[in-house]
C-alpha cells in the first residue's frame, strides 16, 4: 500500500507539479496570496492585542444596541485572524480604525505613565541618535543634489537625490519630535506638535 502512495505521489509530481513549476505556476500562487494578504491588511484594521492580526467583520452575528432616546445600533463582532480578539463595532471600517486607534492610544498612555524618568531618557536618548542620523544624511544627500545642478548633471537624476534629501529630512524631524515628546511629557496633548515647530528646536 506504502508502495503505490508512493508512486502515485511521484506520479503526481512528474505529471503536475513539475509542469506547473516551469510556467510559473507556483510563483504566481506565491505572488497571489502576498497580494492578498497585503490587500487585506490594507483595507483592514490591525489587531490592537496582538499587533500581528487584522480585524475581519463578522456580518452573520450582529448585535442590537439600545440607546436612550435613540434608535437602536447595530455593532458586529470584528475578530482577530490570529488571537480571535473579538471588538463589537459597527460595520463601517473607518469607525473602527478610530476605536482602533483609542485602544491604542490608551494603551501607550498606560504603559508611558508606568515608565521611570531614567528609562523615558533613554527612550529619547535613542530618537535624538536616530534624529542626527536622519539630518547628516539629508545634509549629504542635498549636497550631491546641488553638486549634480552644478555640472548640469539630468534633471530627473538629481531630483531623485532631492527627493531622498526631503524623505531623510521628514523622517529626522519626525524622531526630533518623538524626542522632545517623550523627555517634557507631551506624548497626548493637543497641538504639541504646533508649540514644538513654533520652538524651532528641531536640530538636537
Amino acid at each position: 500500500m506504502s508502495l503505490i502512495n508512493k508512486a502515485g505521489k511521484a506520479a503526481k509530481f512528474a505529471v503536475v507539479t513539475v509542469p506547473l513549476g516551469i510556467i510559473g505556476w507556483n510563483q504566481n500562487k506565491k505572488t497571489f496570496m502576498f497580494l492578498r494578504g497585503f490587500w487585506t491588511r490594507s483595507v483592514n484594521p490591525s489587531c490592537p492585542e496582538c499587533e500581528r492580526g487584522v480585524l475581519l467583520c463578522d456580518t452573520a452575528t450582529p448585535t442590537n444596541v439600545k440607546n436612550a432616546g435613540k434608535a437602536s445600533t447595530q455593532l458586529f463582532p470584528w475578530v482577530c485572524s490570529d488571537c480571535q480578539y473579538t471588538l463589537y463595532e459597527p460595520r463601517n471600517p473607518t469607525a473602527v480604525r478610530g476605536a482602533v486607534a483609542l485602544l491604542k492610544q490608551q494603551q501607550a498612555k498606560a504603559a508611558f505613565t508606568e515608565l521611570e524618568l531614567a528609562e523615558r531618557e533613554l527612550i529619547a536618548k535613542r530618537h535624538r541618535l536616530s534624529c542626527r542620523i536622519f539630518f547628516v544624511a539629508a545634509a549629504l544627500t542635498f549636497a550631491n543634489f546641488i553638486r549634480l545642478l552644478i555640472i548640469n548633471a539630468p534633471l530627473m537624476f538629481s531630483v531623485n537625490w532631492f527627493s531622498f534629501a526631503f524623505m531623510f529630512w521628514v523622517f529626522g524631524m519626525k524622531r526630533s519630535y518623538r524626542a522632545w515628546q517623550i523627555a517634557n511629557g507631551h506624548l497626548f496633548e493637543t497641538g504639541a506638535f504646533a508649540y514644538w515647530f513654533k520652538q524651532g528646536k528641531w536640530l538636537i
